[in-house]
């Protein structure tokens, strides 16, 4: 069990759900961070006047930044886009509707989903398909893509949408179109990247006995937690010197991988793809 006591850091705060129940399980002594990246989160965040509470507008990649070395006592991560982010078709998301192809989780993201699939080429969709989104026709779907945008741009989600829909033609529950949608926000926000800078620093900004919980979506994200955090033993010649800090790496240790019961996927259908885990620094 973690103590209600200390400091605690919400990497992804959206509109703010998991910030408010740690906020109802902590102490009044102790302080609450978050990070989110969307300007839209900032506003959510200001409902929030818990006076141990603080906002940071940033990326969580940077989160090494702003805390000491073994300073924080819990770490949150729950990866992907937030509920509020796919359900405002404007943003550029969801395939239910028809909207600009943006999917910028924040102003400062540099290319939108649009000039990803207008300027990639063949095999670099197909790439982003394949590893991102585990899509089983990702090469159809990048050579329909290059097909189309010769004759115009495709702008829109709905235009990507049909020409998903038109390539794998039936399906059951799911809709065709998810797993190119989730490649194509993955690469445009560069989430692989960036999760990995914030495990990276999370080992280094938690205390001892201090736990980290992710939640992932993706098979790439639950690996990159495992091998963030698997302890490797090294051999090293004996007459080789090495500083203290060399010898006394810290070792984590990781838990199994926890899945919704469901009950919780009836609840919320957009969870049954999670995997929650759970490292504490030993």
């Amino acid at each position: 069990m973690l103590s209600p006591n200390g400091v605690f850091l919400d990497c992804t705060f959206g509109q703010g759900g998991h910030s408010r129940e740690i906020l109802r399980r902590i102490s009044k002594s102790s302080k609450l961070f978050a990070f989110d990246l969307d300007s839209e989160a900032k506003i959510a965040s200001k409902k929030i006047t818990h006076k141990n509470f603080k906002f940071i507008q940033d990326n969580f990649k940077n989160i090494g930044n702003y805390f000491d070395k073994e300073s924080l006592d819990g770490i949150l991560i729950d990866c992907g886009v937030s509920s509020p982010q796919l359900d405002n078709t404007l943003r550029g998301f969801s395939f239910r509707g028809d909207a600009p192809l943006d999917m910028r989780f924040g102003e400062s993201v540099k290319k939108t989903c649009e000039e990803v699939i207008n300027n990639y080429s063949e095999r670099e969709l197909k790439y982003l398909f394949q590893n991102y989104g585990e899509e089983k026709q990702s090469s159809r779907i990048a050579k329909k893509i290059v097909t189309i945008r010769k004759k115009t741009p495709i702008s829109t989600t709905k235009e990507l949408s049909d020409l998903v829909i038109s390539v794998k033609k039936s399906f059951k529950k799911i809709h065709p179109a998810t797993q190119v949608f989730q490649a194509l926000r993955m690469e445009v926000n560069d989430e692989i990247n960036n999760l990995k800078n914030c495990l990276e620093a999370s080992k280094r900004i938690l205390k001892k006995g201090g736990i980290l919980v992710v939640i992932s979506f993706h098979s790439l994200e639950d690996r990159m937690v495992k091998n963030t955090f698997k302890e490797k033993i090294k051999y090293h010649e004996k007459d080789i010197p090495f500083t203290n800090d060399q010898l006394q790496t810290p070792s984590f240790s990781i838990s199994k991988v926890f899945k919704p019961h469901q009950e919780e996927i009836d609840f919320n259908p957009r969870s049954r793809s999670s995997k929650l885990r759970v490292i504490r620094k030993l």
